[in-house]
């Protein structure tokens, strides 16, 4: 027994060295079978380089992209006992998840690479490091999708061709630059650990039984959609990161696991200082595998520890130190955020007929403490909106970082080359497929129609500003029409009818951010244009934020009767907090009049009642009353989840299929207590009369 943990562990996979001066991480690792007679688990650890991009050892590639370091990919899979063939799920999973993620990784290498080149012969300068451009959330919906399909590939040939199940838990880290992007589903873990510190990372998906260990909850393969756990964060100065399977930490207490890690840490940096002991530290892994192993582990045994080098933390932060503008802590730092703001200038103060960049300015249409807003027209005599920060905000680094980030996300979901062109969102994208499972045919049928009648309903549609620009602003397509605000101002309170045709419009726009995995969070009147042909504009991306990345949501900066209460709270955020939004405009456009105040949407422990009364006066019907108050529930859990669920109960047609009416009491509350006192005025004259 004793020689089977002297024995190597069997490495499934090899870190490429390259030049140590783009060494950005360390990595140790081990994994054996342990006292099984197989080993399930799968490992992988690889520097991710992009198929077709050029060697890290090509001087061509130093001289074009001299910071340049491969972003790593580290995978841990731990096959299912139970299962079949556990040793083949695992190596399923970790072969797709890096093939997507690899060939992902390719295709926005090439494109930023493109537009750099492009940049380049405009402006005669050296173009980027490609590698910088990539953001956080470009970079988490890659990896939600590669998870989605290892699911795929584990779980339908299982379900419909008969063949046995396979199932596999997956925990990773996709480090690209400083930042690291982890993922995880299963019973694995990762720890962030410090010299004096351990910290769970991750969620042990289990069902418990008493003192059990339990039962799996989620795993690949197990179901169609994967319970998958993203984040992404920086590690600090002496910090590294483990990844281990259960057959470790649960072997070994958990006083005994943090000062072996954290022995581990101190040791792994002090072997960064002394190069010579380096072949010490990487004996780390598998003296924590031996540790379990001789505490009478069952299980297999792999563990893999990631530390980042000091030097390289340094000089970053000399870096960022020597920068004009730090970020500020707790804002979603991708890597389009890190150029130097103090670049750029302000157009503002414009007047009528004043130049910028080739567009001449035709009206002033706002200027607030913010922004400033202009109607400008180009050389062709197309017009647009021009929208750029104020001098009040030009202090505010974290205001003009989001108004950069609006502008990305606004291009990303535009997707248009140049004007006369169609834009993404303006091709239908709003428009329900006869194949979505949440709503009836009937109901597609009906917003098809709606949305066929005009093609330019949908999302605000963002143009790119020139590349030689040295302002800061936006440039928008220039919308005829009124803001829902003033529309409501003039027309609230509105039948059922035509509620149901904006918030239908209005849903179906929201999903097309949601498709591409944002959330609006600001969802309010203000920020929803209507056109001359009663299409319907959703604006202000300023707020957005990605919907994989949950710790990035935040409260929101705009009117807080429209916020769902989870933004105040640690409750889950996503869909069903804007459609939360949108059920308040609903309630709004039905009766004129706000749902809540903003101190009961602040207040955590306050339950929301829905004040129905006002929807019965305006004989809102009794199924479109039910489906606003489900969608305005203060539990997330309670609500709906999914925009055309909610549309599709909304939906008055609903009533006069409605096999069950209201009761009396509740449709005509007067006449049914007039009708009980009369009858008692009835029975006391009578009885009076009887004994008199």
């Amino acid at each position: 027994m004793h020689e089977s943990v002297k024995q190597a562990p069997k490495q499934t996979n090899q870190v490429s060295s390259h030049d140590a001066d783009v060494a950005l991480w360390l990595p140790d690792f081990c994994t054996m079978a342990g006292r099984k007679a197989d080993n399930q688990d799968s490992l992988l650890i690889t520097t991710c380089l992009p198929y077709g991009f050029p060697s890290l050892s090509s001087s061509a590639f130093h001289g074009a992209y001299p910071s340049f370091t491969a972003p790593l990919l580290v995978l841990m899979a731990d096959g299912v006992s139970a299962c079949q063939f556990p040793k083949q799920a695992s190596q399923s999973v970790i072969n797709t998840v890096t093939h997507h993620i690899t060939s992902k990784l390719a295709e926005m290498v090439q494109t930023d690479r493109v537009q750099a080149n492009e940049i380049s012969n405009e402006s005669q300068e050296q173009s980027p490091n490609p590698l910088h451009r990539f953001d956080d959330d470009q970079v988490a919906i890659v990896i939600k999708e590669a998870v989605h399909q290892a699911n795929d590939a584990l779980y339908f040939p299982q379900a419909y061709e008969r063949l046995p199940a396979l199932l596999s838990t997956l925990s990773g880290l996709l480090c690209i630059g400083d930042r690291i992007h982890l993922f995880h589903t299963g019973d694995s873990r990762i720890y962030r650990i410090g010299i004096d510190s351990m910290v769970l990372l991750t969620k042990d998906h289990h069902i418990h039984h008493g003192r059990d260990k339990g039962a799996l909850s989620a795993a690949i393969g197990a179901d169609t959609r994967v319970e998958l756990q993203q984040s992404v964060f920086t590690l600090h100065q002496n910090e590294c990161l483990a990844l281990m399977t259960d057959g470790v930490y649960e072997s070994i207490t958990p006083a005994e696991l943090q000062f072996e890690l954290c022995a581990a840490v101190q040791a792994m940096h002090q072997s960064v200082a002394c190069p010579n002991q380096i072949i010490d530290h990487l004996q780390m892994s598998q003296r924590l595998c031996e540790h379990a192993f001789s505490e009478g582990s069952h299980d297999n045994l792999s563990v893999i520890m990631l530390g980042m080098n000091d030097e390289i933390i340094k000089s970053k932060t000399h870096r960022e130190t020597d920068n004009g503008i730090a970020l500020d802590q707790g804002v979603d730092s991708d890597s389009s955020h890190a150029q130097d703001i103090n670049h750029y200038r302000l157009p503002t103060g414009l007047a009528v007929g004043a130049q910028i960049d080739n567009f001449v300015v035709k009206k002033i249409i706002a200027r607030t403490a913010r922004s400033e807003v202009y109607l400008v027209e180009d050389n062709d005599q197309h017009a647009f909106v021009l929208k750029s920060p104020s001098l009040n905000v030009i202090a505010d680094g974290h205001y003009l970082r989001e108004f950069l980030k609006e502008r990305k996300i606004g291009l990303s979901l535009s997707k248009h080359k140049r004007i006369g062109e169609p834009a993404y969102n303006q091709v239908n994208p709003n428009s329900v497929s006869s194949h979505d499972p949440l709503l009836t045919s009937d109901v597609s049928k009906k917003l098809n129609a709606t949305f066929n009648a005009s093609n330019a309903s949908g999302l605000l549609r963002y143009y790119p500003v020139p590349a030689s620009s040295t302002y800061l602003y936006h440039l928008t397509e220039y919308i005829e029409g009124e803001s829902l605000r003033v529309f409501m101002d003039r027309q609230a309170p509105c039948d059922i009818w035509q509620t149901y045709d904006l918030l239908t419009k209005i849903g179906m726009a929201v999903r097309v951010m949601h498709r591409n995995y944002l959330l609006h969070q600001d969802i309010k009147p203000e920020n929803i244009l209507l056109t001359q042909s009663g299409a319907v504009k959703l604006i202000d991306f300023g707020s957005a934020s990605s919907s994989i990345l949950k710790d990035s949501t935040r409260p929101p900066n705009g009117d807080l009767h429209y916020a769902a209460p989870e933004y105040y709270t640690d409750a889950p955020k996503g869909v069903h907090s804007d459609l939360f939004s949108i059920a308040v405009i609903g309630y709004e456009l039905l009766t004129g009049e706000l749902p809540f105040s903003s101190q009961e949407l602040m207040n955590p422990s306050a339950s929301l009642i829905v004040p129905a009364e006002r929807l019965r006066q305006n004989r809102v019907p009794a199924t479109s009353q039910q489906a606003l108050m489900r969608a305005l529930h203060s539990s997330t859990q309670a609500r709906y989840q999914a925009i055309g669920e909610f549309l599709q109960d909304f939906n008055p047609d609903n009533s006069n299929n409605t096999r069950d009416p209201e009761p009396l009491i509740i449709r005509h509350p007067l006449l049914v207590w007039h009708s009980i006192c009369f009858i008692q005025f009835v029975i006391i004259i009578s009885l009076l009369i009887y004994f008199s």
